[in-house]
């Protein structure tokens, strides 16, 4: 029997492999309280639901669960510094630790941001802006011994999920305003790019210290993309974004042989050969539903030089399709994407409410089931 990290790295090699990796966990490719409640019930497994993460809603998946669904991929994330008191407030919104302010709406599932610290997108502001500390212990906590038991006690492939340069820059200010200072502001734009790189490089270079020899994927978070194209214009990202990534890449790569993905929903078709030529070996959650990201295209133009990791559309499918079509579906994405290995099986991100269980049993156990 083939070994689930051996299957996570065969497909990584782009070779064929026994059947298609599966992953469900993270922060990128897990599941919401609700649809995960509804899903124990309906596999009868009755236990308590813990939260993983408060901002996406996201639950804590049980073994049971994991095992079930023999899923390959276990997820270790960096810790909360020891500086940071995480406090609700009576409103039900927080401030982060960079003094960016969260809230959920009435019946909402997870949080958005409502106010920013460099709103202003002032250079004067940036200067007096106080970063947290990117070395406090707190951040690496209990992080080795994690690893070290899913290391010598399961054969699980492991992956670390790591904030990103773009969204890291554009949370203390808001999207519209950074947006707009991209054209308007661009004194402003690459000071803050460039004091969110140094804080990005101490913080995951600290982490991938004591991480990185135990990692067989590293992912950064970093969305450019929207339902019909990038955020961003392409010559923009290139000028502005682009070296600065590879540098953090760049920094990385130095610290661990684990293969580098990136997540980004949305259109970034226009930017993969941009970032294959920096170094990204992976692509998250290969948001099928969007422009110009059909898989036969992005298998057949970039399948030798890119894993690409999700591809089960959860905008329309899992929560609008029956049983049958999700089968139906699975089987089409697995025939075309992991043709010489290079497929992660999951959904296109987290599994939101109104999912029923029945689709996402069907999106799993075809998957374990088919083989080409």
């Amino acid at each position: 029997m083939i070994s689930h990290r051996d299957r996570v790295m065969t497909a990584l090699e782009h070779k064929k492999t026994d059947r298609v990796p599966l992953d469900l966990g993270g922060t990128q490719t897990s599941i919401l309280v609700e649809p995960y409640n509804a899903l124990k019930k309906s596999l009868g497994i009755n236990t308590h639901t813990h939260i993983s993460n408060i901002l996406l809603g996201l639950a804590e998946i049980d073994e049971q669960i994991l095992n079930r669904f023999d899923i390959d991929f276990r997820h270790v994330l960096p810790k909360q510094s020891n500086d940071f008191k995480f406090e609700l407030n009576q409103d039900d919104s927080f401030f982060d630790e960079f003094g960016t302010l969260w809230k959920r709406p009435s019946g909402g599932y997870y949080y958005d941001m409502v106010d920013f610290p460099l709103k202003s997108c002032s250079l004067e502001d940036l200067s007096k802006f106080k970063w947290p500390n990117p070395l406090d212990n707190g951040r690496i906590r209990g992080v080795r011994e994690e690893l070290e038991k899913l290391s010598n006690e399961t054969d699980f492939a492991i992956e670390a999920g790591l904030v990103g340069l773009w969204e890291s820059s554009w949370f203390l200010v808001g999207l519209e305003q950074w947006l707009v200072s991209l054209s308007d502001n661009p004194d402003f734009v690459e000071t803050l790019l460039d004091q969110t790189l140094l804080f990005l490089k101490q913080l995951h270079g600290n982490y991938l210290d004591i991480a990185g020899q135990y990692l067989d994927l590293v992912t950064l978070w970093d969305d450019y993309g929207t339902q019909s194209a990038s955020l961003i214009s392409p010559i923009m990202w290139r000028r502005l974004v682009k070296p600065r990534l590879a540098e953090l890449i760049s920094l990385i790569r130095s610290k661990t042989d684990a293969y580098i993905g990136i997540h980004s929903c949305g259109s970034i078709q226009a930017l993969l050969d941009d970032l294959t030529e920096i170094g990204i070996q992976v692509i998250n959650p290969v948001q099928v539903s969007a422009k110009n990201m059909n898989p036969n295209e992005l298998k057949k133009r970039y399948g030798s030089r890119l894993t690409f990791w999700g591809g089960i559309d959860s905008h329309f499918l899992l929560p609008n399709g029956s049983p049958q079509e999700v089968k139906k579906a699975v089987i089409n994405t697995i025939n075309t994407m992991s043709v010489d290995g290079g497929y992660i099986l999951s959904a296109v991100h987290n599994i939101q409410p109104g999912v029923p269980p029945e689709n996402i049993i069907s999106m799993y156990d075809t998957a374990l089931t088919f083989s080409e």
